[in-house]
Order: structure tokens, then C-alpha cells, then sequence
């Protein structure tokens, strides 16, 4: 019986292999080369020779119930995917639980382990440790190796041709600790695996330009799986298991392609593996598919060559500048210690029998514990391993023969596939489910389900069909632990536990199987409905586009074209009669060159007005030109923000974005796009810069002129000029928000206090822990960012938000797939319970936001904002959500449900801006700050001449972009006389009463809401006559019109026909979704003839096969006994007899 065991290494399989010693009545002595315990979750600034190296921000890839020991379970309030940090707490934790710490000998490296001149009877060994310069030999009766395989680098330098001329940095990834060596840097990372992914998406927060090259590509998944559950307590489950082992390989294999191309599709962003047949470790990246969509990591094949200062790849003939290289190439692993007798390895990989004992060993005293990669978690894995070599140590349980445990070996060298699960690439990869039960089985404590399902069912059904978790290992046998029944009953409240930071009180819905019942009825009439709503005649005041259709459509295939004729020649007519009889605006002043103020500009010279733009600042682009500082009324972007609409829904409507830029990008692409757009259409000339508008005030004549005094200054010197029509283009994000009167304390507080506008980058908050209030677009992209350098990030909501991704099913940019006509024609029809239930089961399909404490309270008004990294960051514990703030002190923070957060260094209120026109007199001035006075949120009601508009004041579910260009257009032509809006009295009295309706509670005030894109953008296109006409499409180009009903609403739409028509408006919305697929696909594969004949195949023999299976069926003796004895009173004998046949 062994006694002495050596254990090498005090990593998770080190103390686990400890454990399991003492568990045995074993005595392990365990040598750690390093002066603490932990491996390689222990993080250090420097790399350790001999010893695996982790960067600052590694976060776990398997959740806290799925990698812990299985008698230890994780704190119920650690963060489901632990940083690493926090992960060495939990391993110290258990070191001390279990008093493993005493069995420890630190700071000392075993120089080599050699058998004993007696070891074919005892089977001992001789240990030579070195300790602070002193050797030191010792006999062991056994030796656990847990020293893992991640300590050797693999740099394969041959593979890059001219990688020794490259003039730059490279190194390995192992060296990699912080993204500050990357800052303003051409980055190339080679290699797609877990560590090259999170370095790239790293660097990309940081670097200039960062290329992540690849060769055969990866399957990338996220850690947010259905629902906002841990993708590992989803996808490992023993019914799942039995499920994908029973199919053939193949239809595994489209199964798990469907599966991972749902979050985005891998072809179209270049990460497709090009051998889908068999299973490589997956990419566990919550960011990566953003950063590629924002352009900011670009997919590049494998390196052709590498040059002095620049890189060629493969199939692709343009050098890339680069400054830097990071070899992510993975690692080999070597036992310098062992003699090449005992443990040989070659081609990575070692003759061990089920990845533990060597084969040929005559007596099995020596494990190698942790050297596999199984399909799950390290910890449980390693912990399982060794539970079976203690007791094989031990001569409890006995291994097959020497030649068995070879012929197995050798087979699983081969890799021959099984024909049935998954098909492994590598040779140290497994199934993590079957391998687990495999080694149960050997030591007699796999749970025995049949028998628990007549004993204990409802735990029966949990460990089938819930996640296998560590805690299942324990119900049975040797080491088995009382504590494991509760364990796996409760696993699911420690895991929402962690998100469930912010409680709200679930609305009741009794309306939800009803919809369900009817919903599919209610879409099968939609389009129906809609169809004939829209056929009817519009009234007179609705726009000039109502004079455009026919009253009878009946005609329309015979005599109908004549009758558009007709109707365009009278609008024709109508048109010029009414440009004669209104008096011509020549001179327009536009008020900022921002987005709304440059197509203000060009709307004025497409019209034939005069335009002349003020610009307080040095350059145009307004909000998107990054300043480091925020000066009086400038509110600048922060040097992170990125679009939140794609390039073909903010483009202008005349002026696509070129096709290589990035679907969304960032501030700095953006503002080049401006400028592009100012210089194609020659704005720039138009613009006064350094120019600020002092005063705007109607001439003593305006009631016959509708003239305006503008005064301006410029270098303190004051101008005033006549203009006959004004455009107010200043938006409103102006004048920051600080409701501090809601947070008592806060002027106590003796931390740093800021609002958003001054938020311009992270370094200066490192280490700090930070509070923001408020959870808009603005507070959610601080608090992530942040996440990344400060030591804690609070995020603080009284009412909770939707929170939606960039991309959405397949990885196409959200509002492409979302904004679309069809789908506003069902929602028109459609039941408003009903619709906000479709809605609602949408947005929870990411995440469920009342598991992450983002629930919106019920009666508050319903926000979404977009954020790609918010779910994870808040899975992952590096962001906190907390509900409203109630109160502060000098140095914490009191919130409403009764917690305190203590050592509060900054609040940041993102509490968002209000608006004001300085520039104008009362009562206009007051008028215009409610929107609920505003015409079309465009015209001011109480003006006798309709001169003055206000353009991008407006907050759509959409572009603001498009928005205000199509409202620049109307604008312009209402000035020009071309279009007319309602008498003055008429609106005043309307919005008045309006007014009155809302201060008494009868109605809401939905002035401040985000508006519905397409029903406004189509009542102001009907207001110039510019609205698509899809019946007419339809007839006369049935391809475009299919585009314009059932694609993306984009602004090209709006140039197909009627004032400022483009001809090239048609050939932008047939072309729109190459443009969006030109900057993902950088790296090009073939389509995989295997799969694509896999799923030709599935869909062409599916019913059949189905059929075969139900006739088999219905032919079995089984199923003709039940028929006959239990049915044979309900049908004829005659039928009985057929079936029988």
C-alpha cells in the first residue's frame, strides 16, 4: 500500500490531488516552485520560468457552479465567471477549508524523479527537490505530476517567413500582461484561440489597428448562452449528451454549426473553421463578434510573409503596416524532471491510459493529473482524476493490463472517429459528460439514475436535464458528501444570486397564453389588413403625396396608367401655380455644423436658397468631433463611443458611406465621413466658423416677411445680417443635466463628482471604485469601459432598460433586420398587449433582464438602449447593479433597497442634458423648449410665417441622421413655398388643448418619447411628396419594391421618387447588404461541401425518413398489441386487419 506520495505542482489539480491523498489516508508531500499556491491563476507582472503565465483581465471560461471542486462550492455571491483574482481567493479558500496549506513545501523545484533500483517490486521513487539553493532526495511510494500544459510556448518562427527582418516587437502571448504596450499601435495577433481572441479584443480598446490572423478558424461562442444563462450550464447537460452521442457524426456537426452560427454567422465575419467535420476547442469570447462589426479587429487568412515594418497574407496582395506581433500559438508541454522511459511525449501527446497512468509502467505508482482538455471545466476534471489515482495508488482499484491499456492508448493516438457525437481534432480533447462517468464508474460512485428516479425524482430529473455539475460526482460511493443533494437542488439560486443585484417585483401576465393562442391568427391577418389600410385615400391636409393615388386601384391594369399620369400633371400644375404665388426665400442662416446643420446647408442649395452656417467652433461634425475637453455648450463625444445605428440606416440619403467602412464606427470614422460629405457636396464654403449666434428676433415686417435679425460675433467683434428664413440645427445635448436636489448627501461627498460630458477616456480612473448614476446608452458605455481599468464599477437604475446587442440573430446589424416596413405594417394591426408581448420575448431571447436587475418597474416608461458587453460584464461580477441612489455620505453610498456601498472614489452622473435656444427672444424661446408645440417636432406653432424650423430636436428608434435630413428637406421647401403647413391659430389652439389634456392627467405627454422610425419618416416623406409608393412599386419593379417592403428601411428609400429624387437611390438599396457584408468578410473560405450537402440532405430525406420511422413503427408487434387491446373498441376490425398486413 502506497504511503508517501509526491505531489509536483500546487495548481488546482496540485491541491486537489492533496485532497484526495488525505481523503485516502495517504501522506502527499507537494512541491510548488513558486511562493504560492494557485498556478496558473496566481497573476504576477512578470512571466516565471517553468510556470504558467496569465494576463490581468483573464476571466474564467466555465461558471463558478460548473469549475468548482465538487464538495466546495463557490460563494453564492461570487460572479457566475470569475476573474482571476477572485479565482485565486476561491482556490486559498479551499486550501484552507481542507487544511492543504501544512502538506505544501513552497519555493522549491523538483529537479528530477527517478524510479528506485527496486521499483519493479516496490514501485518507489526517488524525488530531488532544490530549495533555496539546497538539494534535497527523497523516496515517495508514488508521485502525482501536476504541473499542467501551459508552461512551454510553442513558436513556430519557420511559419513566417521574415518574421527575423521584422523591425517591430513580437513575443509570444505568454508574455502579455496589460493593453498599454499596445496603445496608438498597429496590432497583428496570430492566432484564434481563447488567449489570442481576448488579446486582440483588448488591444482593439487601445491600439490603432488590430489584425487577428487565423488559418483554419474557430468556432466562437459567448459566455451569455440562451436566455442570459451560462453557456456551460445550458449546453452541459447528461440529456443533451446521450442526445448528440446517439446521432451520427455529421448530423452533429450541422447541428453544432446551426447552433453557433445563430449568435452571428462565422462565414460572414471570416471566422469560420474550414474543417467543420471535426470539433476544435471552442472560443469563449463575449466581445469579439462587436469589435469585428465595429471594424475595430479585423480577420485576416495566415501570414504569406512578414517585412520590416508590415505584413502580407495569404490571398490577399496588400502589405498591412504593423508595429507589433503577438504569437498566440499555443503551448507544448514537456516533464523535464521524468526521464523519456517513463513518460515519452511526442507529437503532443503522452502514452498514458485515460490521460493518467503510463501504460507500460510495471507498477502504476506514477499519474499525470490534469494533461487533458476535455469539452467542460479543468477543475472537476483534474479533482475526478485524481480521486481514481489515489485509489489506484492505493490498491483499492486495479488497472487492466499492460496490453490493454497500450492497444487503448495507440486507438486513441489514431483519433479514429466513432461515427456517432463529436469528432475531436486533438487527441488530448474529450467529452467532458462521458470521460467524467467513465472514472465514476471505475471507483463506483456514478449516480445510478434509474434507481434515484423511483428514490428521489425530483432529483433524478435535475442531474438528467439540468447541468452536470461537479456536485453530482459526490451523491454516491467513495468521498461521497452529504451536502451534494442540496447542492444540485439549489445550483440555480447561487447562479442568479450573482445577477439578481437589483430586485424588481415581476409584472403579472395574465394576458400571456391568450396571445400565444392567438398571436399566429393575428400575423396570418396582418398583412391582409394592412394592405387595404393603406390602399385608402389619405385627406387633404395629410401631405402632398395623397394626390399621387388613384381612389379606384380597380383600374390600375388597364387605364390606371393614364390615371397616374393624370394625377402627376395636375400635382405638377399645382405645384408651379403654388411656387408663383409665394414669395421666394432667399437668404437661410443655419445654426451649427453639425450632422442636422451640414444636410441643412446642402437641403437649402438643392432648393436654390442661400444658406450661411454659424459654427461656434474651430470644425464641423458638432457632437462627433473628439475634443480632450468639453468647453461651455459643446458637448463632445468620449474618445470610445462608437454608432449605435449601422452605416446603411445613418448614412445620408444621396451619400452612402464607403463600402470597406466598418458597419459601426467609431466617433473618428465618423466625423471623416462628414467631412467627406461637406467636401463632395461643397459646404464647406457656406460655413462661418468660430462664429457664435448672439441673438435671433424677428424684423418689425415679420408678419409680411417672416425676416429674422440674426446677430452674431466673431473674434468679439459683432455682425448683424437679415435672413428670410432660419434653421436652428444646435440639437440637444448642450446643457448637461445635474438634478443633485434627488441625491441628498451629495454635497457632503468628499469623492470626485462629474456628469458624462466631462467622461472623456478611463486611465484616470484606474484601481478606483466608481459609481454611475443612470442607465442610458451613455451610462452603459462608461460603466463597461470603466469595467476594464477600475477596481470596482457600480451602476445604478431607479427604473431598469432593455438592453439590446449591435447584431442580432446571425450577426446582421440589428436595426437592418428590425426596421423594416412588413414588420411596421404587423405592428399597426396588431393588439398592443400582444405587440409589447412579441416585444418583450425579443428582448429577453439575449439575456433575461430580470435575472441581470434590468427589468424595466412596472408603469415606468420602456427605454432600450444598445450595449454589446453589458450582459457579460455584469455575468462576469466587473459590473454591479444597484437600484437608485437614496442617499449619500462623505465616502459611500446608501441605495434604495438598503444596501451601502462603502470607499465610493468617483460618481459619475450620466442623468443626461436639457435644451435651450439662448439665442431667442420670448415667448418663442420658452415655446420651442416644449416639443409638444413644435409642428412635426419641426415648425414653432405660434410664428404667422413659418421661417424659423428646428431641426434634430427629435429622438428616434432609428438614425437621428436620416431623421434630420429628411427633415431639412421638408424645411427647405416650406420656405421656398413649395410645401405649406397649417395656419398658425389652428396649431396653437390644438397644441394648447393638448397641453390642458395633459396637466389634467387625461392624456400622457409623449413629447419626450423616442419615436417609431418609419411612421415618422413617412409622414414627413409624405409632407414633400417623397414616400415610396409600394403598390406602384410593385408593378413597375417588383425586385426593388420587394426590397423596399420586406428589407431594411433605409434612407435611399426617401430618393426613389419626387423632389431631390437620386438616381442612384435604386441601385444603393439592391447593393445595401453587399456593402454591409464587404468589411466583415476579410478572410474568405470556400462554403464546406460536407455541410451544405449535410443540410441539402436533412432537408430533402427529413420527411421521409420521418414517415419510415412512424411506418416502422406502426408495423412493430409492440405497437399492434397496444393498438389491439387498447383501441380495438374504437375502430373496425377491418382496420385492424389492414395493419396487420
Amino acid at each position: 500500500m502506497a504511503k508517501r506520495v509526491a505531489v509536483v505542482g500546487a495548481g488546482v489539480s496540485g491541491l486537489a490531488s492533496i485532497k484526495c491523498c488525505l481523503e485516502e489516508g495517504l501522506q502527499p508531500t507537494c512541491f510548488e516552485r513558486s511562493d504560492n499556491l494557485g498556478g496558473l491563476w496566481r497573476f504576477t507582472d512578470h512571466v516565471e520560468e517553468g510556470r504558467a503565465s496569465l494576463y490581468k483581465s483573464v476571466v474564467s471560461n466555465s461558471c463558478k457552479e460548473m469549475s468548482c471542486y465538487s464538495d466546495f462550492p463557490f460563494p453564492e455571491d461570487y460572479p457566475n465567471y470569475v476573474p482571476n483574482a477572485q479565482f485565486l481567493e476561491y482556490l486559498q479558500m479551499y486550501a484552507n477549508q481542507f487544511n492543504l496549506l501544512k502538506c505544501i513545501q513552497f519555493k522549491t523545484k523538483v529537479c528530477s524523479v527517478t524510479k528506485r533500483p527496486d521499483f519493479t517490486v516496490t514501485g518507489q521513487w526517488e524525488v530531488v527537490t532544490l530549495c533555496e539553493g539546497k538539494q534535497e532526495a527523497a523516496i515517495f511510494d508514488a508521485v502525482m505530476v501536476c504541473t499542467g500544459f501551459l508552461t512551454d510556448p510553442y513558436l513556430p518562427l519557420d511559419s513566417f517567413p521574415g518574421i527575423n527582418t521584422f523591425k517591430g516587437q513580437y513575443f509570444h502571448s505568454r508574455q502579455y500582461k496589460y493593453p498599454d504596450i499596445f496603445k496608438d499601435k498597429r496590432v497583428l495577433v496570430i492566432g484564434v484561440g481563447n488567449s489570442g481572441t481576448d488579446i486582440a479584443v483588448e488591444a482593439s480598446h487601445v491600439a490603432k489597428k488590430v489584425f487577428l490572423s487565423t488559418t483554419a478558424g474557430a468556432w466562437v461562442m459567448s459566455r451569455v448562452c440562451d436566455s442570459g444563462l451560462p453557456w456551460d450550464m445550458v449546453f452541459m447537460t447528461r440529456f443533451l449528451n446521450m442526445i448528440r452521442n446517439s446521432l451520427p457524426t455529421p448530423i452533429v456537426s450541422w447541428w453544432m454549426a446551426r447552433k453557433m452560427n445563430s449568435w452571428f454567422d462565422h462565414a460572414n465575419y471570416g471566422l469560420v473553421p474550414e474543417d467543420r467535420t471535426q470539433l476544435k476547442e471552442f472560443v469563449l469570447n463575449d466581445e469579439l463578434p462587436g469589435r469585428i462589426i465595429t471594424g475595430k479587429v479585423l480577420i485576416k487568412p495566415s501570414i504569406k510573409e512578414v517585412k520590416e515594418n508590415s505584413v502580407v497574407f495569404n490571398n490577399t496582395p496588400k502589405e498591412e503596416p504593423v508595429d507589433l506581433i503577438v504569437l498566440a500559438t499555443g503551448y507544448t508541454f514537456a516533464f523535464p524532471f521524468l526521464d523519456e522511459s517513463v513518460v515519452k511525449v511526442e507529437d503532443g501527446q503522452a502514452s498514458l491510459y485515460k490521460y493518467i497512468f503510463p501504460a507500460h509502467l510495471q507498477k502504476p505508482t506514477l499519474a499525470v493529473i490534469g494533461l487533458i482538455k476535455p469539452l467542460g471545466s479543468m477543475i472537476p476534471t483534474g479533482e475526478m482524476q485524481a480521486r481514481w489515482a489515489v485509489r489506484v495508488l492505493k490498491g483499492v482499484n486495479k488497472l487492466p493490463p499492460a496490453c490493454v491499456m497500450i492497444e487503448e492508448v495507440n486507438a486513441r493516438k489514431e483519433n479514429r472517429p466513432s461515427g456517432f457525437g463529436f469528432c475531436y481534432c486533438k487527441a488530448l480533447q474529450s467529452d467532458y459528460i462521458t470521460y467524467i462517468d467513465d472514472l465514476l464508474t471505475s471507483i463506483n460512485a456514478k449516480p445510478n439514475l434509474f434507481s434515484m428516479l423511483l428514490t428521489d425524482p425530483r432529483l433524478a430529473l435535475t442531474i438528467f436535464f439540468g447541468p452536470c455539475t461537479p456536485y453530482q460526482f459526490r451523491l454516491t460511493g467513495p468521498g461521497r458528501w452529504e451536502g451534494a443533494r442540496e447542492a444540485i437542488l439549489t445550483q440555480w439560486d447561487r447562479t442568479l444570486k450573482a445577477t439578481k443585484t437589483r430586485i424588481v417585483q415581476e409584472s403579472p401576465s395574465p394576458f400571456a397564453s391568450l396571445l400565444k393562442l392567438v398571436s399566429f391568427l393575428a400575423l396570418l391577418g396582418a398583412i391582409f389588413l394592412t394592405f387595404l389600410y393603406r390602399a385608402q385615400p389619405k385627406s387633404a391636409n395629410s401631405g402632398p403625396l395623397s394626390t399621387w393615388w388613384p381612389r379606384d386601384f380597380s383600374v390600375l391594369p388597364g387605364g390606371g396608367h393614364l390615371f397616374l399620369i393624370r394625377s402627376c400633371l395636375d400635382r405638377l400644375l399645382l405645384n408651379s401655380k403654388e411656387a408663383t404665388e409665394q414669395t421666394m426665400v432667399k437668404r437661410v442662416a443655419v445654426i451649427g455644423a453639425g450632422v442636422s446643420g451640414l444636410s441643412s446647408i446642402k437641403c437649402c442649395l438643392d432648393e436654390g436658397l442661400e444658406p450661411t452656417c454659424f459654427e461656434r467652433s474651430t470644425d464641423i461634425g458638432g457632437l462627433w468631433k473628439f475634443t480632450e475637453t468639453s468647453k461651455d455648450g459643446m458637448t463632445g463625444v468620449y474618445k470610445s463611443l462608437v454608432t449605435n445605428v449601422c452605416k446603411e440606416m445613418s448614412c445620408y440619403s444621396d451619400f452612402p458611406f464607403q463600402e470597406d467602412y466598418p458597419n459601426f464606427m467609431n466617433q473618428e470614422k465618423f466625423w471623416k465621413y462628414l467631412q467627406e460629405f461637406a467636401e463632395r457636396f461643397d459646404l464647406l464654403k457656406y460655413i462661418r466658423f468660430r462664429t457664435t449666434v448672439c441673438s435671433i428676433t424677428k424684423r418689425p415686417d415679420f408678419s409680411e416677411t417672416g425676416q429674422w435679425d440674426v446677430v452674431t460675433e466673431t473674434e468679439e467683434k459683432q455682425e448683424t445680417a437679415v435672413f428670410d428664413a432660419v434653421m436652428v440645427c444646435t440639437g440637444h445635448f448642450l446643457n448637461p443635466r445635474l438634478p443633485l436636489e434627488s441625491f441628498p448627501g451629495i454635497h457632503k461627498f468628499k469623492g470626485h463628482v462629474l456628469h458624462s460630458q466631462e467622461y472623456k477616456s478611463p486611465e484616470c480612473f484606474r484601481d478606483k471604485r466608481v459609481l454611475v448614476v443612470g442607465l442610458g446608452n451613455t451610462g452603459g458605455d462608461i460603466a463597461v469601459e470603466l469595467s476594464r481599468m477600475a477596481a470596482q464599477v457600480l451602476l445604478s437604475t431607479r427604473t431598469g432598460t432593455w438592453v439590446v446587442s449591435r447584431s442580432s440573430d446571425g450577426g446582421y446589424p440589428l436595426n437592418m433586420m428590425n426596421i423594416r416596413r412588413c414588420y411596421n405594417c404587423i405592428a399597426q394591426v396588431l393588439p398592443s398587449r400582444v405587440l409589447n408581448w412579441i416585444r418583450e420575448r425579443q428582448l429577453n431571447k439575449r439575456f433575461n433582464h430580470k435575472n441581470y436587475g434590468l427589468s424595466i418597474i412596472k408603469g415606468k416608461k420602456q427605454k432600450i438602449i444598445i450595449n454589446d458587453e453589458l450582459p457579460t460584464c455584469i455575468l462576469c461580477g466587473t459590473i454591479t447593479l444597484k437600484s437608485g441612489v437614496k442617499a449619500f455620505t462623505e465616502t459611500s453610498t446608501l441605495f434604495e433597497d438598503g444596501t451601502m456601498e462603502e470607499n465610493i472614489d468617483v460618481v459619475i452622473f450620466t442623468t443626461g442634458y436639457t435644451f435651450s435656444f439662448p439665442f431667442l427672444e420670448d415667448p418663442l424661446k420658452s415655446l420651442c423648449a416644449k416639443k409638444i408645440f413644435l409642428y412635426k417636432l419641426v415648425f414653432p406653432s405660434n410664428l404667422e410665417k413659418a421661417t424659423l424650423a428646428m431641426i434634430g430636436l427629435i429622438s428616434l428608434q432609428g438614425s437621428i441622421l436620416t431623421g434630420t435630413e429628411l427633415q431639412a428637406r421638408w424645411a427647405t421647401r416650406v420656405f421656398k413655398g413649395l410645401c405649406k403647413i397649417p395656419p398658425s391659430q389652428k396649431l396653437m389652439a390644438e397644441f394648447t388643448e393638448k397641453e390642458q389634456l395633459i396637466e389634467r392627467g387625461v392624456m400622457k405627454d409623449t413629447s419626450e418619447n423616442k419615436l417609431e422610425y418609419i411612421p415618422y419618416m413617412d409622414d414627413i416623406a409624405s409632407c414633400i411628396g417623397v414616400k415610396p409608393s409600394i403598390p406602384r412599386l410593385f408593378l413597375k419593379d417588383p425586385r426593388l419594391a420587394w426590397e423596399v417592403f420586406f428589407g431594411p428601411c433605409t434612407s435611399y428609400q426617401y430618393r426613389l421618387m419626387g423632389p431631390g429624387q437620386w438616381g442612384g437611390a435604386r441601385n444603393a438599396i439592391l447593393t445595401q447588404w453587399d456593402r454591409t457584408m464587404r468589411p466583415l468578410k476579410t478572410r474568405i473560405v470556400p462554403d464546406s461541401s460536407t455541410s451544405s450537402s449535410m443540410s441539402c440532405h436533412l432537408k430533402m430525406w427529413g420527411v421521409p425518413l420521418l414517415l419510415a420511422c412512424l411506418l416502422l413503427v406502426g408495423k412493430s408487434s409492440l405497437f399492434l398489441k397496444l393498438v389491439r387491446d387498447k383501441l380495438q373498441t374504437r375502430i373496425s376490425p377491418d382496420l385492424i386487419s389492414i395493419l396487420s398486413r
